[in-house]
């Protein structure tokens, strides 16, 4: 009993021991090892994120289809806007708060201050706003529905991200300004130019754009193109409409007409005046023949008629029997008379 009492003692007093600092064994040795090594690889996790995240605070990228603002301690210290833009520089002449701005048209990797510059990213593509039924009322007092569409982009994203900062409340900005301008163009032409003359239109629509881009110029952002994409005839106009249509038509047709007349007219006479001259070229031509054939006929006659002159009288004298004398001819011719003087047996009555 004493020696199994006493073996539970020595236990107790070991145990005891180790609380008080004595060898607390190899198990506790490892435990508190592994506990060092990982406070140690949770230290050097942390630092390497914080490297990490200075590292990606410290550098951003522009792409080309972007602009940027870039802040320091919200303050705005540069842009950066497309390489060929100049609009930037004049509108940030505009406002004395972007004095002081500089303009930055080199885009790709850039170097920042980690926490301390901010970089807001905008599209530079071209954004398009499209606008509501609006009514117009041209100078011959002809009513329209039409609608009309814009381009734009952002040119100074200083500028934008401070009077506008989103591409909605861009929109809302040029609806709210291009109506009045537009339209009041747009009321200045005639029906027939409205619907015809597309240059008389879009010399309106440029005017307008010209005026608009200079309001806009102090919002950081400009318009590129601008047109009417639909145009709608109101119930009520619809039968005036048709019938205007149909008289330029007929107008038209007309005058069509008109010049195909003229050209036949034209064609015809062009025609004629060929064919007299052709005529009388040919008539010409044949006169001059048929003389210049007399005129050897003659020579060949007078050089025949020269080596025998009495063949030749018998010759004219026979010819014109042919001309005065027929079955019907009565003569009352002094029988000497020399004219028929071959009609008596050959020899001539005066010789008789």
């Amino acid at each position: 009993m004493d020696i199994n009492q006493g073996e539970p003692k020595q236990e107790s007093q070991e145990r005891t021991n180790s609380t008080f600092g004595q060898d607390p064994g190899p198990k506790y040795k490892n435990a508190k090892s592994h506990v060092k090594l990982g406070i140690k690889s949770t230290i050097v996790f942390i630092i390497i994120f914080a490297i990490v995240v200075v590292l990606a605070n410290s550098f951003y990228i522009v792409r080309e289809d972007e602009v940027a603002t870039v802040r320091e301690l919200g303050e705005i210290k540069s842009v950066i806007v497309d390489s060929n833009s100049n609009l930037a520089q004049e509108q940030n002449n505009l406002d004395s708060r972007f004095k002081d701005v500089k303009i930055d048209k080199v885009k790709g990797l850039k170097f920042k201050t980690p926490f301390i510059t901010t970089v807001e990213k905008d599209t530079s593509k071209l954004l398009t706003y499209v606008s509501n039924t609006a009514k117009i009322n041209t100078k011959d007092k002809i009513k329209y529905e039409i609608s009309m569409y814009a381009q734009w982009q952002i040119t100074h994203p200083g500028i934008f991200r401070t009077s506008l900062g989103t591409v909605t409340r861009a929109n809302s900005k040029i609806d709210e300004i291009a109506y009045a301008v537009i339209i009041d163009r747009v009321n200045r032409l005639s029906s027939d130019d409205f619907l015809n003359n597309k240059e008389a239109l879009s010399n309106i629509l440029q005017e307008a754009m010209a005026e608009l881009n200079t309001n806009l110029a102090t919002q950081g952002i400009q318009l590129t193109d601008i047109d009417v994409y639909r145009t709608i005839v109101p119930t009520s106009n619809i039968e005036s409409t048709y019938k205007k249509m149909v008289a330029e038509r007929e107008a038209i047709a007309q005058q069509i007409r008109s010049e195909g007349l003229e050209i036949y007219q034209n064609t015809v006479a062009d025609t004629d005046r060929n064919v007299a001259q052709i005529k009388s070229s040919a008539i010409e031509e044949s006169e001059q023949i048929r003389g210049e054939a007399d005129a050897t006929a003659l020579e060949i006659y007078a050089a025949g008629f020269s080596k025998d002159p009495d063949f030749y009288e018998f010759w004219r004298t026979l010819k014109s029997y042919e001309v005065t004398i027929d079955a019907d001819t009565v003569m009352y011719i002094d029988k000497n008379n020399s004219y028929l003087q071959y009609f008596s047996n050959g020899t001539s009555t005066t010789n008789q």
